[in-house]
Order: structure tokens, then C-alpha cells, then sequence
């Protein structure tokens, strides 16, 4: 957000996270319950049914994000990947203030998310227009800048596909592998369910990406099976593990959501089966629950807490920092 850095200036970068967002659009306040403040009694409850309440899935100035990325750079985080798309609210302006103020970089993203939180204007966009038409947004916010900010995109993502896939997702993809080969920018690809990368494969297949540069978010929902982890690994693509500290329940989705031990073995085992330099680790802070002011971890717990445990599990400490400095810098640099 503050211009150009060189690659050897991103240092400890976290790759997907939230800093200014809401969820609102997709998910309104049905009952006044729902637009109250959050106090300590509903912790639990929300991180159940996170949708209840509107301010638990809305990042904004009154969640004192200068405060939360202070935290963060005092521990060692440098910096931050926005994955925030316009239907979430991205602020281009905003997240400069706030890089300004507390000296940690961040990365903007662009593209489209998931369908069910376009709005009708969006969506009859993709419905009638080709993946050229789709993709030149996309290319401007990389390379001339977002709207009048003058801030430019680093990145293209998070695209959002979701179950079951929407042709017009599909199409956003096609569009989005578009920007990335006239730009040169990397890939981020929102997958809630590991099979949708599936479908993905497919589209990438057809559009001919810099694999080293596409990368597969959010692989670590379920790691009972990492067949199609290796997949994605076997292609070239950067596998993340981006729920660290995270301890959602929400609506029974998460029933087989792996403990941070769970997913740091299975990262050891990807690690040993030689898939080490295409692994990612970020927390994807998006409501408050996940904040320190309301109980949760924050944006520094892969640097804080993180490294102790893999101590205490006996893993090679040393992997975090190919993940959150080598690992990232490639991707982003190129």
C-alpha cells in the first residue's frame, strides 16, 4: 500500500488475511439481536453460528485494526496479503492509512469472490460477458490502479469458487488466469471444499498458468485425505494452510476441522515428501472472533505460538520460516 517494495523487503509475510471487510451484504441482520454489540457472554454462541450477529463478520475501524497490526509487527509479522474482494468491501484507502501507521506492508488484492456474495449488477456482468471483458478490470486495478486511489492491486484473488461451482465462478477463474498472464501478478483461489479443486485443475489446464505463481487456499478445511493436496503439489501449485488459530464451529460445516497440530504434522509430511518450497501458512483473520480484543489469536499467532508448538511435537521449527518468508517471497516476486 505504501508503493513498490523489493522482494527482500516483505520479510515474515502472511499471505491470506482480512483487515478491513464485511460479510453483511451476504448475510443481513434478520433480528435487532443481530446488530448489537458483542459482549463476552455470546463468544460462544457465535463461533457456532458467526452469522448472528453483523458485527462479529465486519472488519472496520471500530475493530481497532491499527491496534491489531501493532500486535502483529511486534511479532515479527512484515507483512500482510489483503485477499479482500470488492464484494467483501476492499478499501485500497483504508489499508494504506492503516500500513502507514503501524509500518506493516499490505498487499492488495482483485478479482471476483464466491457467487452467492455478488450483488445482481456483478453477477449479470460475468453472466454476459466474455472472460476478456471480465479480466480487463482486473489488469487496470494491477497495473494503473483501484478506481481514483492510486493504490495498485499486488495480487489477483481471493477467486472464489464454492460447492456446487457456478459456471459463472468458473468463468471469473478463466478471466482471473487472464490478468495473471498479462500481468505476471500471482493467483489466489478460494476453495471451502478440497474436491473443488477438481474443478479448478480443470479450468487451469485449459488457461496455462505459471504454476509456481497460482496458489490453493484454504487446503487445510479437511486433511483426513491429501490426495488432492499432492495433485495440486504435483502440478506446481502452492499448497496454503491458512486457518491457523482458528476455532470455528460454524453450522456443523467444520466437523472434521483439524487442530493446529493436526495441520502442522500434515504440513511435516508434505514437507518430507519433498513438497516443502510450495507450502504456505496464514490464519485468514476475517470476523472478530479471530481478533485479540475479542478472545481470538490475532495476525501474529503463527510467529508467537506457533513455533513452540512444533517444538513440542518435535517438527522442524525451521519450515516456518520457508513458508512465511522464502515461500511467499517467490510467489509474490516471482
Amino acid at each position: 500500500m505504501r508503493g513498490l517494495i523489493e522482494g527482500s523487503e516483505l520479510g515474515v509475510t502472511l499471505p491470506h488475511e482480512h483487515v478491513l471487510m464485511s460479510m453483511a451484504y451476504a448475510f443481513p441482520a434478520t433480528d435487532p439481536e443481530a446488530t448489537r454489540p458483542i459482549t463476552m457472554d455470546q463468544l460462544g454462541v457465535l463461533r457456532n453460528d458467526m452469522m448472528r450477529n453483523v458485527n462479529t463478520i465486519t472488519l472496520d475501524e471500530s475493530s481497532d485494526p491499527m491496534g491489531e497490526l501493532a500486535k502483529a509487527r511486534q511479532a515479527g509479522v512484515d507483512t500482510i496479503v489483503d485477499l479482500t474482494p470488492p464484494e467483501l468491501g476492499r478499501d485500497p484507502a483504508g489499508l494504506g492509512r492503516i500500513s502507514d501507521t503501524t509500518g506493516v506492508n499490505i498487499i492488495c488484492g482483485t478479482g471476483h469472490y464466491l457467487r452467492l456474495q455478488q450483488r445482481p449488477g456483478t453477477r449479470r456482468l460475468i453472466d454476459g460477458s466474455p472472460a476478456e471483458a471480465i479480466a480487463e478490470p482486473m489488469i487496470r486495478d494491477l497495473t494503473e490502479g483501484i478506481g481514483d486511489t492510486g493504490i495498485r492491486a499486488g495480487v489477483i484473488g481471493e477467486i472464489g469458487l464454492f460447492s456446487p461451482v457456478h459456471p459463472g465462478e468458473l468463468k471469473t477463474l478463466e478471466a482471473a488466469v487472464l490478468a495473471h498472464r498479462a500481468t505476471g501478478a500471482p493467483l489466489f483461489v478460494h476453495l471451502m471444499e478440497v474436491p473443488i479443486a477438481e474443478h479448478a485443475l480443470e479450468v487451469l489446464s485449459r488457461t496455462e498458468p505459471d504454476w509456481e505463481r497460482v496458489v490453493f487456499c484454504h487446503m487445510d478445511f479437511d486433511i483426513r485425505d491429501l490426495t488432492w493436496h499432492r495433485r495440486a503439489l504435483e502440478r506446481g501449485i502452492n499448497v496454503e494452510f491458512d486457518f491457523f488459530g482458528n476455532t470455528w464451529w460454524p453450522h456443523g460445516w467444520y466437523l472434521h476441522f483439524p487442530t493446529d497440530p493436526q495441520r502442522l504434522a500434515a504440513l511435516s509430511r508434505l514437507a518430507d515428501e519433498g513438497y516443502a518450497a510450495q507450502l504456505l501458512v496464514s490464519h485468514d483473520v476475517c470476523t472478530r472472533l479471530q481478533l485479540t480484543a475479542y478472545g481470538g489469536f490475532g495476525y501474529g499467532y503463527l510467529r508467537s505460538v506457533v513455533p513452540g508448538m512444533m517444538e513440542a511435537l518435535g517438527l522442524d521449527t525451521t519450515l516456518l520460516d520457508r513458508f512465511m518468508v522464502e515461500n511467499t517471497r517467490r510467489v509474490l516476486t516471482g
